[in-house]
């Protein structure tokens, strides 16, 4: 029994051995080598290369439709060349623009790439929600910042650091039309017309008669926005003072709404109705003056009147025009900077903007070198605004103007009186301007 016991034993003993021996051969994966085959590889597994993701970058612009076909085609070239990226335009009309971009801000799905005009941008940029682009433009040899307008360019540096590139330059100026001054005998204006000379040559145009509806000679009025500003200074006033302050609490603030409210009230302005845009009164040729931005021309194009342009009349402080423009960001959560920084880059070139700005009448490009190209009659423009100067640009200018533009609406329509107003716009907006700072 012993002996029987002694063999199990050492047959145990042998079996074990053996499992213990393959599994140490099997750990070291040696490889029996017949004469017919390859020596195997005795160096270090490598792993397949990872699978790059295809960069899926979102564009958010804010285009009239007019202007929306040639960035479709710069997107599309680009798609062509760039397999590895994709860009998807996503077009907003402006005036539901910003509403829809501070919805996308709370729930963190802002585009990578997006339509930015300094002001009413400031909270996105002094709040840290945009990707700083200096370290891409240090390390950029092909990348020339000095042939970005440079008003454009101080718009966007924040503490040092660059935040956008720009694709145009806008201020406004006066357009008029020919035919009526014709028709009511009247010169037609200059760059050195005041206030005073455009409603005395508005009254005249009133008066005219058309079959297509009532003649206004001066279109404008005020708007909630950086235009103002050109406006109040005129008159000795500011929209927002330099150390962050509302400007228009004073005579000169008060006299400037008066004016604009005094041509509603004389006829030869419309009165702004809600939801109801006045640039078909000027299409239509039932307009004298207007004053506009470069941005408008393109819907000139087919107009049945002939047409001009000069500066914007100065006030009893001088003339002023207070010059922005629109650019674009990159967002700080975008999964590819590297790539949104790559097609923003391409899409502010100058072969970019000589399609989107130069070729198709649609203002001053934000690039120097785009605009050689300029048509006899953007040049005219870019001449006339070539004195534009910025406005403070401010976390709460978006929130400020807001305030402005109801209170504007509520003197237009009599309901306000101007010197009310500019006590409630400078109490409601320095409380919102001094919030924004607080924070």
């Amino acid at each position: 029994m012993k002996s029987q016991s002694r063999v199990k034993t050492i047959g145990m003993l042998i079996i074990a051995m053996s499992i213990i021996l393959y599994g140490c051969s099997s750990s070291k994966k040696e490889t029996t080598v017949s004469p017919n085959s390859e020596a195997p590889n005795t160096s270090a597994p490598t792993e397949a290369p990872a699978k790059t993701e295809k960069a899926s970058i979102r564009l958010a612009t804010a285009m009239d439709p007019t202007r929306l076909a040639p960035y479709e085609k710069v997107v599309a070239d680009w798609n062509a060349k760039h397999p590895e990226t994709e860009v998807v335009l996503e077009n907003t009309p402006y005036a539901e623009y910003w509403q829809k971009i501070q919805v996308m801000t709370a729930s963190k799905t802002l585009p990578d790439i997006w339509v930015f005009t300094p002001g009413l941008g400031s909270q996105w940029l002094e709040n840290d929600q945009l990707l700083s682009l200096s370290s891409y433009i240090k390390n950029d040899s092909a990348l020339n910042i000095e042939d970005y307008h440079k008003m454009m360019i101080d718009y966007m540096t924040y503490k040092g650091e660059v935040y956008g590139f720009p694709y145009d330059v806008s201020a406004q100026v006066l357009f008029y039309n020919k035919d009526l001054f014709d028709q009511a005998k009247l010169d037609y204006p200059t760059d050195k017309w005041t206030f005073d000379d455009v409603r005395t040559a508005a009254k005249k145009i009133s008066e005219l008669k058309s079959d297509k509806g009532k003649v206004y000679g001066l279109l404008s009025t005020m708007a909630g926005d950086f235009t103002a500003d050109s406006y109040f200074r005129a008159f000795g006033s500011g929209l927002i003072t330099k150390d962050g302050k509302v400007g228009l609490n004073n005579q000169g603030g008060i006299d400037t709404l008066q004016y604009f409210k005094d041509n509603i009230d004389q006829g030869i302005t419309p009165k702004p109705e809600p939801g109801s845009p006045t640039r078909p009164i000027w299409l239509n040729g039932l307009a004298g003056m207007m004053a506009d931005g470069g941005w408008a021309i393109p819907s000139f194009k087919d107009v049945p009147f002939k047409w001009d342009m000069v500066s914007i009349p100065a006030g009893p402080q001088g003339q002023f025009t207070t010059g922005l423009g629109g650019t674009y960001v990159v967002s700080k959560q975008t999964k590819f900077p590297k790539a949104s920084y790559e097609f923003l880059k391409y899409l502010t070139s100058t072969e970019s903007l000589n399609q989107l700005i130069t070729q198709t009448d649609a203002g001053v490009p934000g690039r120097i070198s785009s605009q050689a190209g300029l048509s006899p009659l953007l040049k005219k423009y870019a001449d006339l605004i070539s004195n534009a100067t910025p406005f403070s640009a401010i976390n709460g200018t978006l929130e400020m103007q807001e305030i402005l533009g109801k209170d504007l609406e509520q003197v237009f329509n009599g309901t306000m009186s101007p010197a009310d107003a500019v006590k409630d716009i400078e109490l409601k907006g320095n409380k919102v301007l001094e919030d924004k700072q607080k924070k």
